[in-house]
């Protein structure tokens, strides 16, 4: 009997301190499961990158246009020593109430491979960032001594000038594409300032070019090709300013209107 009794008191003395331990489970598991039973609202929020807002309203009020390349995208030859820096924001200004900050970093005499090493120089990759527009001239110094080669020499020079050139150029839209991939690239085809004296073959070589430039060009899909070579070909009078190679002011006007109506969507869609 004292045994059975004694039994009894185990199972009785067993099942309090089970029924003890269960309760302090339990309270451990709330404890836990309540450190934060609501997560609150800004908790779930993702965390806005640092430059986002300034990335989506640092052109609310402006425009910014980086212009790159040689003395026609200086504005060399404008008697009223204005060029695209001048006349191109006359013209977006019929489009845009933004106020239109220029850059020109022409150089007088550049070549593509000139071009290409001074993005990669990385001295204006601030601007490039910036810039809304991106308007480039370049080629014509590096097709301009192929032109004094008689006939046999200068189908191949122009194959090794060329090829060349599409490279360098391959390599330039990379770098702004890479540095900007939002800006419009608005790239200036060839025009012959030499027309009346040469004949058919420079003007077929030139047409090559322009067509293989827009081409690659156009691989870009937020880069434009504006053609010159129709509108100065006709007009050299009127538009080649005094030295005979560069466009005067009103031949800088005409290739700012064609460039306006060409990014005129761009523009007021903004």
């Amino acid at each position: 009997m004292v045994k059975k009794s004694m039994w009894y008191s185990i199972l009785t003395i067993a099942c309090i301190g089970f029924i003890v331990l269960s309760m302090g489970f339990y309270q451990a598991l709330m404890v836990t499961t309540k450190v934060n039973p609501h997560p609150s609202t800004q908790a779930e929020t993702p965390l806005t990158p640092p430059d986002s807002t300034k990335l989506a309203s640092k052109n609310s009020t402006t425009f910014n246009m980086l212009i790159l390349g040689d003395s026609v995208a200086k504005g060399t030859g404008d008697e009223n020593s204005k060029g695209f820096s001048g006349y191109l924001p006359e013209q977006f200004k019929k489009s845009t109430p933004k106020e239109i900050l220029v850059t020109n970093a022409g150089i007088d005499g550049l070549e593509s491979i000139g071009l290409l090493e001074q993005l990669q120089s990385r001295k204006l990759e601030k601007t490039i960032v910036d810039s809304d527009f991106i308007l480039v001239s370049i080629g014509g110094n590096d097709i301009r001594s192929i032109l004094t080669l008689n006939t046999l020499a200068k189908e191949d020079a122009f194959k090794v000038r060329q090829d060349s050139f599409l490279s360098n150029l391959k390599q330039t839209l990379k770098v702004l594409r890479d540095t900007n991939p939002n800006s419009t690239i608005i790239f200036l085809g060839l025009y012959n300032p030499y027309e009346k004296a040469t004949g058919a073959e420079d003007t077929r070589l030139l047409n090559t070019w322009n067509y293989n430039t827009q081409l690659l060009v156009e691989e870009d899909g937020k880069a434009i090709f504006i053609p010159t070579h129709d509108l100065l070909k006709y007009n050299l009078d009127r538009f080649l300013a005094k030295d005979g190679l560069h466009p005067n002011s009103a031949g800088y006007q005409a290739i700012s209107n064609r460039i306006s109506k060409s990014v005129e969507m761009i523009i007021t869609g903004s």
